[in-house]
């Protein structure tokens, strides 16, 4: 009779702890399209204070901050967002800021918007606002290895009709940042121009593979066939600003053997490396590679 009892006590457990689990998911879930209306423009910067006030956030007078991150597919709760929602807002529960939180299961995407005090916190608000999404993900047990860590996004922060588009914008930058290397949190306002790649590539592949095919296609050629590969010194060449001493240290190579390559690119590409036109071409055309067969 007890071990009946207990067993029934068990399955009666079980059944609220899933039901809270369901009830967690539906309101985070309901944060979330409340923000991406917000940032779809569905929801008016006169309207919107009200309605953040009956989910909870409450903000000062200071500038909002809003900031997404984007998981990696293989990075998916499996429907299991009311877990990962939690163990966030508990790793945010430190940072001391007002915090609206929500998930987009669709999108793999977590949107959030913070209430700052001054414009002046921006930086170590979204240091440690970075902090605790990777550490709440990792509580959810979503780190796996192998797989891109998640990418987290800090738009700008300003008003209410500002924060609109800092949404739209993160959640778009947070896509066009998948593949780039890892860092604790991008500044949306530095990879307008990843994001302007990745708006061509989606809207319309063929063009951006044909711009980089023009600008280093030869390049790539040598290097599916010949040694040593010649793209590398290009990319150092242009990440130093052309400055030929840091790029042949960097690369481990002396200076004449340094000359030699850059002449070999140059006859290649039919360009003058120190043209500036050249140079920004050649540079988009390597980030753009990414997106590129």
């Amino acid at each position: 009779v007890h071990r009946m009892a207990a067993e029934r006590a068990a399955g009666l457990l079980a059944v609220v702890l899933m039901q809270a689990r369901q009830e967690e998911e539906l309101a985070a879930r309901g944060r979330g399209d409340f923000l991406t209306d917000l940032a779809e423009g569905r929801i008016t910067a006169e309207d919107a204070p009200a309605q953040a006030r009956v989910l909870g956030f409450k903000p000062g007078d200071g500038p909002l901050l809003p900031v997404v991150m984007r998981l990696a597919s293989e990075l998916s709760p499996s429907g299991n967002w009311a877990l990962l929602a939690r163990a966030v807002l508990e790793e945010l529960s430190s940072v001391g800021v007002p915090v609206l939180l929500g998930v987009r299961p669709v999108e793999g995407r977590v949107p959030l918007l913070l209430g700052l005090r001054s414009e002046s916190e921006r930086t170590a608000v979204a240091d440690r606002v970075a902090a605790a999404l990777r550490a709440g993900v990792e509580r959810a047990g979503l780190e796996r290895a192998g797989v891109h860590p998640p990418v987290v996004v800090v738009g700008v922060a300003g008003s209410w009709a500002a924060a609109s588009a800092g949404l739209r914008h993160a959640a778009e930058t947070a896509t066009a940042a998948q593949g780039l290397s890892d860092r604790p949190w991008y500044d949306a306002r530095r990879l307008d121009i990843d994001l302007l790649l990745w708006r061509l590539h989606f809207h319309g592949d063929t063009v951006l593979a044909a711009f980089v095919d023009r600008a280093i296609g030869p390049l790539r050629d040598h290097d599916r066939t010949s040694r040593p590969p010649l793209l590398p010194t290009l990319e150092t060449y242009l990440a130093h600003a052309g400055r030929k001493a840091e790029t042949a240290r960097e690369l481990h190579l002396n200076r004449q053997t340094l000359y030699n390559r850059l002449a070999r690119i140059s006859e290649l590409l039919g360009t003058d490396l120190d043209d500036p036109q050249t140079v920004l071409a050649l540079s988009l055309a390597l980030r753009a590679r990414r997106h590129t067969p």
